[in-house]
């Protein structure tokens, strides 16, 4: 079976979105279904070039009047009404996951799908705030379209939340709970409790938008440092991909640079980042409670599991429906103080036998519902319905 997956992702700009089609690629692959990635760089001088199976378009600049999201996936739509029914039948192809919540691009795609007989569904899961700077990039609007209109047009949904599976039974589209994936990457085994040692060190691994509550983290290292603690916070990753993520890092970066404790990698390699993983104690991943984090799953949470290190993480939903205190991860509270992350460290370190309880507990769960062997079988399944 050939699939496509159509994005408007810039192929160029390693991101966790296109870790998760990666990783889903992967999985299907050993199983007979081969996926096609469609996406954009900026490196093109013609209009679309095939690298084995990812199709690269060439990056356009029309539509300047429009808000920069809007505009970003208008012109990969472009790109979709001119190329896409081409590629459906050159390549053989039996069905479209479309990788956006948007309707700039759900809404083309879908129409050359039903003109071409194939099947076509989506895969995502932002749901973005209402608030000014989405309203005027024009996401708010793509995106709204796309659920009260766009959505009901397609076959079917691959969803990472509950509240996004129980809005495909509201329009009835079948779907398929697909959080993320667990990568095939190993890590040393954690064997013995190890007696308390000297220093501590946190992990937070991605872009430190506000909604990461980096200031939480950042005054909870502080924290754990007077009281006496060698407690060392690694950030790994590129800052500042926006506006509001880099005046968020800015700040954060500037206020707290005196803190010899806390490291900024910057962009890495894997194999450092593996390593970086591997060397965490425990990590931290905080969300605020709000519609955005109930819909969303971070894909870097099954990374985290696969270390075999405990995780601590705010305890909103999804994560309180899938996890339990002190089990598969450590939660603090949904109001996300400094104070209760700072004693979740404190806890963790003078605990080893809990830190490494809760690593075990955390990495099984993602065996069980995150491994390619898992998730690849019932992903093929549910593509099947719609050949």
């Amino acid at each position: 079976m050939n699939i496509i997956l159509c994005t408007s992702l810039d192929f160029d700009i390693p991101c966790a979105a296109i870790n998760r089609i990666d990783h889903l690629k992967n999985a299907l692959g050993p199983l007979g279904v081969k996926i096609f990635t469609c996406g954009s760089s900026s490196l093109l001088t013609k209009n679309y070039q095939f690298k084995k199976d990812k199709i690269y378009f060439k990056k356009t600049n029309k539509f300047r009047v429009l808000p920069k999201a809007l505009k970003y996936n208008a012109n990969a739509a472009i790109f979709y009404k001119k190329y896409l029914g081409n590629l459906i039948s050159t390549l053989n192809i039996q069905g479209i996951i479309i990788y956006s919540m948007f309707s700039t691009l759900v809404e083309p795609i879908t129409k050359i799908a039903r003109e071409s007989k194939v099947f076509v569904i989506t895969d995502g899961g932002e749901k973005y705030s209402v608030n000014f700077q989405n309203i005027i990039n024009g996401i708010n609007y793509m995106q709204y379209r796309a659920i009260f209109y766009s959505f009901k047009k397609i076959d079917g949904l691959m969803v990472c939340s509950p509240r996004w599976k129980k809005y495909a039974t509201s329009i009835r589209k079948p779907s398929i709970l697909l959080p993320s994936f667990m990568p095939k990457q190993k890590y040393s085994k954690v064997n013995k409790i190890k007696k308390i040692k000297k220093n501590f060190n946190v992990i937070f691994m991605g872009a430190l938008s506000p909604r990461e509550k980096p200031k939480t983290i950042f005054n909870a290292i502080n924290i754990c440092n007077q009281l006496g603690y060698d407690f060392k916070l690694m950030i790994i990753g590129k800052q500042g991909f926006n506006f509001v993520q880099k005046i968020s890092y800015n700040i954060m970066k500037i206020k707290f640079r005196n803190n010899k404790n806390i490291k900024f990698t910057g962009f890495i390699s894997k194999t450092k980042k593996n390593n970086l993983l591997n060397s965490a104690d425990c990590f931290v991943l905080l969300r605020p409670s709000c519609k955005e984090t109930f819909h969303l799953f971070p894909t870097r949470l099954p990374e985290y599991f696969q270390t075999q290190k405990p995780v601590v993480i705010t305890d909103v939903e999804p994560f309180s429906i899938f996890y339990k205190h002190k089990k598969e991860v450590y939660f603090i509270d949904k109001n996300n103080n400094s104070k209760d992350l700072a004693y979740a460290f404190i806890d963790l370190y003078n605990n080893p036998k809990l830190s490494k309880e809760i690593g075990m507990n955390g990495k099984r769960y993602a065996e069980i519902n995150y491994s390619y062997d898992i998730l690849g079988p019932k992903i093929k399944k549910f593509i099947k319905k719609f050949v």
